[in-house]
């Protein structure tokens, strides 16, 4: 038994940190209607600055991280989730000026900025990672932090600043005209998304004990969006589902016959083919058909243009 939990400590560690990078990415795209490739930098950004506290500030401050070690991860992870949504609102206020496209390459090249950047700082160990950072969190932590970012999420798209968001999403024109500044919920919807992803990063830093450039990656940024797009991008449950299938498919995956199992790639990427073709509304909008089915009257998807519905 202590085996099994042993193996699951890490796919579950990685579900839940993977899980609060989909939410905070659902926020901007789905939310606020903003294509960004590089949300990954701000998941790096709130790790090294989060390993940076525990490892440098903290024992220069006369605190051992192994003495307190809740503390110490607060306020590394407090530390990581502000300069995340801070370099989050930085970026934000020149390129949420730009459209589509632009954007999209805006935000593109700020990610490869931050991969260059890393690889070059030494201190942080530089193209090697950082290294011997203290674990501090548990998988249960984790679990109540993702519970937390949900809570959060949902009550924000309740309040008047979750409506003036999706407004903004769906008709900019019309929302100016009903006095709603389209450029501040923008600006504020960047800066919490990239802030809870530096959150994520902050947790993922701790828990692995180590964190390296590569996840500022391009790639990384794409399974990101890959995870919000096949949930969902207008569902906070839809998104979570995602982040969980792009976890723990392929690690299922690793458990079948070796002709399979040597190929899962190969298989997984074939799966979420065949999902995204069969049902393009992502697994929250297959959900729906699933457990209503013809009993429930047709109606716009939650978040949807036209819907006012909160985002599940």
């Amino acid at each position: 038994m202590s085996d099994v939990l042993s193996y699951l400590s890490l796919p579950l560690t990685m579900l839940a940190v993977f899980g609060i990078q989909a939410l905070s990415l659902q926020l901007i795209l789905g939310g606020a209607g903003l294509l960004s490739f590089g949300h990954a930098a701000y998941f790096a950004v709130g790790g090294y600055v989060a390993a940076a506290v525990s490892v440098f500030a903290l024992p220069a401050l006369g605190l051992d991280p192994s003495t307190s070690p809740l503390f110490s991860l607060f306020v590394a992870a407090l530390a990581g989730l502000l300069a995340s949504g801070l370099t989050g609102f930085l970026v934000a206020l020149p390129c949420l000026r730009l459209q589509g496209d632009y954007l999209a390459m805006a935000t593109l090249g700020f990610g490869e900025i931050v991969v260059t950047v890393l690889k070059n700082v030494d201190a942080v160990g530089g193209t090697r990672g950082f290294k011997d950072i203290p674990k501090l969190t548990h998988p249960l932590a984790l679990w109540l932090t993702l519970a937390a970012v949900v809570v959060f999420l949902h009550r924000l798209y309740a309040s008047p600043l979750g409506f003036a968001i999706r407004a903004t999403r769906d008709d900019e024109i019309a929302s100016r005209s009903l006095g709603i500044s389209t450029n501040r919920s923008k600006v504020l919807a960047f800066s919490i998304g990239t802030g809870l992803s530096g959150l994520a990063g902050a947790f993922h830093a701790h828990a692995l004990q180590f964190i390296s450039p590569d996840a500022a990656s391009f790639d990384r940024s794409v399974e990101i969006l890959l995870a919000v797009v096949l949930g969902g991008m207008f569902s906070l449950r839809g998104s979570l589902l995602g982040a969980f299938l792009l976890v723990a498919l392929p690690e299922v995956l690793r458990f079948a016959t070796p002709a399979i199992a040597e190929k899962r790639v190969l298989f997984f990427s074939l799966a979420v083919i065949l999902l995204m073709i069969l049902n393009p509304k992502g697994l929250a909008g297959l959900g729906d058909r699933l457990f209503h089915g013809l009993r429930r009257r047709p109606r716009n998807p939650p978040g949807a243009s036209g819907s006012t519905g909160v985002p599940t």
